[in-house]
């Protein structure tokens, strides 16, 4: 089960199985795609940081599997979140908290890992966001 189905779990109401957001670094235009619920969690943990004045890695699996990228956020670069779905996302505690302890290694935030392992439960609805 990929990380995008587990946070399928997270959403409240019906949304398309594919519907993906985008995330735009830097001033190329050049979109990032991330599952919507995913992108949520990412913008807030993203925002927490460099309002801080804190920069990080994020890294993600290239389209195709082709290899991957990496970038450094700060708060110098400009970033832009659009969201596919225009549905309320539910937040996880756990999530976020992953992410942030993610975004603070070495490694640094990885939109293409399986950031948290509790989501397999929420995905049947056994848990729900903090």
């Amino acid at each position: 089960m990929t990380q995008a189905e587990k946070l399928r779990g997270e959403r409240r109401g019906t949304i398309e199985e594919d519907e993906m957001g985008q995330l735009f670094y830097g001033s190329t235009g050049q979109a990032i795609e991330v599952d919507d619920a995913l992108l949520a969690h990412v913008q807030l943990v993203t925002f927490t940081k460099l309002r801080r004045g804190e920069s990080f890695v994020m890294s993600w699996k290239r389209p195709g599997g082709a290899g991957r990228e990496t970038v450094w956020v700060q708060p110098s670069i400009p970033l832009r979140f659009a969201s596919d779905s225009d549905q309320e996302i539910r937040i996880n505690g756990k999530l976020l908290e992953d992410l942030a302890y993610a975004a603070g290694s070495l490694q640094g935030m990885d939109l293409s890992a399986d950031v948290a392992p509790v989501l397999t439960a929420m995905r049947g609805g056994a848990q729900r966001a903090a």
